[in-house]
């Protein structure tokens, strides 16, 4: 019987002076139990920078046909409140981890998207067995183009190659949402984040996952940002771009199930 509804659970989790939203998506069928036999598998997904857990939603349908999701949403971001001081890469994924210690998530699949992904990495560095296996989609920052305006730049070429709906939610997040203020308080700490340094000291199995017109996140950054970690594996969505697990969330749910470390 198909799944008829994706029930929501939502906790605001505070760390120290930061505030983390958690959601909680688990699918039901028609009967009222769950559309998968089992426990199933948990996934945790972190959106990119201005973002929010919206973009996710595809994804996230997807993805509860066999696992519970859970989506965090950073301090400033989404719904989450802002936090009275700048806080560093490292202070995000550690204020991630400590939220979901709080809230009994241990053991999922952690999930990134573009700047989700750095805090999905400092997250593994401060908790390797808190972590099944990492998937970071559309990874940043591309160390050849590490500056502002040429950020801004790839931003633009790819908005032109996004649907009309993925642009007009990442628009209202960035304004009406996280707010040009933490936005602009928060890119430079994205840009001075070392990632192809960072990666280098994850545990669990990492897979690299980009779309192939994705001018954010070219082929040549994706090959050196893995050869810069033995053992993790890429894969490529093709002919998309960005925002690729909203365009082709089915195709991107299937990654993520190959990323699972079999038991």
């Amino acid at each position: 019987m198909p799944a008829a509804d994706a029930r929501t659970q939502f906790q605001r989790v505070a760390v120290g002076d930061a505030r983390v939203d958690l959601r909680t998506y688990r699918r039901y069928d028609d009967a009222g139990t769950p559309a998968w036999p089992g426990s199933g598998s948990e996934v945790v997904l972190v959106h990119g920078i201005g973002a929010s857990e919206r973009y996710f939603g595809p994804l996230i349908w997807e993805l509860a046909r066999t696992a519970t999701v859970h989506t965090l949403e950073l301090p400033g971001f989404g719904t989450a409140p802002k936090p009275e001081r700048q806080l560093q890469m490292e202070d995000f994924g550690r204020i991630a981890v400590q939220a979901l210690e709080a809230a009994g998530i241990r053991g999922a699949q952690w999930v990134g998207h573009s700047m989700g992904c750095q805090v999905v990495v400092e997250m593994a560095l401060a908790a390797p067995d808190a972590v099944s296996s990492v998937v970071l989609l559309g990874p940043t920052i591309n160390d050849a183009e590490r500056s502002a305006p040429l950020q801004a730049l790839r931003l633009l070429q790819d908005c032109l190659g996004e649907p009309p709906v993925v642009n007009a939610i990442l628009v209202t997040d960035y304004l009406f949402r996280a707010g040009p203020r933490w936005y602009l308080k928060t890119l430079p700490v994205m840009i001075r984040h070392r990632m192809e340094e960072r990666i280098r000291g994850v545990q669990p199995p990492v897979l690299l996952v980009r779309g192939g017109k994705d001018p954010v996140v070219r082929a040549d950054w994706l090959a050196r940002l893995a050869a810069a970690r033995p053992g993790t594996r890429t894969a490529e969505v093709p002919g998309q771009p960005h925002v690729m697990m909203y365009n082709r969330p089915v195709e991107t749910a299937a990654l993520l199930h190959s990323a699972v470390p079999s038991r």
